[in-house]
């Protein structure tokens, strides 16, 4: 092993890929030693970043439900061996013109994910940031990671086709890449539904 690797997980961009290969049910801690270990790295740590679910003035049970799953979700996460949850929040931005669905848009995710980035970086606590996403808006805090002698490696989804997944500048910045697809995936999927996330 190379050292140790904070892994910081986009957890809509994790979600996202996820339903794009139908929504496979992973697990969570293998997924993250395996990257880890795929760039030669051993796992000090993995911090997953979201938000729960919108809930209106009057939530529905639908609502609520979702709310429920969600929060559970993420307190077995946090439960996990060197897991940390950050949660940002989902603000309603108004109603959809043609399907009168609530507009929502994350707020605090990518900047509590990018303040996480820079502070191991400036600390110099591991040898290497390990980000699973595809957004280009973190490029200027991997240059700080780089400047900072890190290695900045990516885990990411696919480059090209209808499900392209990664901005071109996240993906140039990074000094090692892992494609994220079904064959890495499948020895990393849940054996019942009762096993941990």
């Amino acid at each position: 092993m190379n050292g140790k690797a904070l892994l910081l997980i986009d957890g809509g961009y994790l979600d996202f890929l996820q339903r794009s290969f139908g929504s496979p049910r992973l697990d969570y801690g293998r997924m993250s030693r395996a990257i880890c270990d795929h760039f030669g790295f051993s796992l000090l740590r993995c911090v997953y970043f979201n938000c729960l679910p919108y809930l209106s003035g009057t939530p529905s049970p639908e609502e609520q439900e979702a709310y429920r799953r969600k929060e559970g979700f993420y307190q077995r996460l946090q439960k996990l061996d060197r897991f940390e949850v950050k949660l940002g929040r989902l603000a309603f931005r108004g109603l959809d013109e043609e399907t009168g669905k609530p507009v929502l848009e994350q707020k605090q995710v990518d900047v509590l994910l990018a303040v996480e980035m820079v502070y191991a970086a400036a600390r110099r606590s591991v040898d290497a940031i390990v980000l699973l996403s595809g957004d280009g808006d973190f490029v200027p805090a991997v240059k700080i990671v780089k400047r900072e002698g890190l290695t900045f490696a990516l885990a990411h989804g696919p480059r090209s086709g209808p499900n392209l997944t990664v901005q071109e500048s996240l993906w140039e910045a990074a000094d090692l890449r892992l494609t994220l697809d079904m064959a890495f995936l499948e020895p990393l999927l849940r054996n019942d539904a009762a096993a941990r996330p």
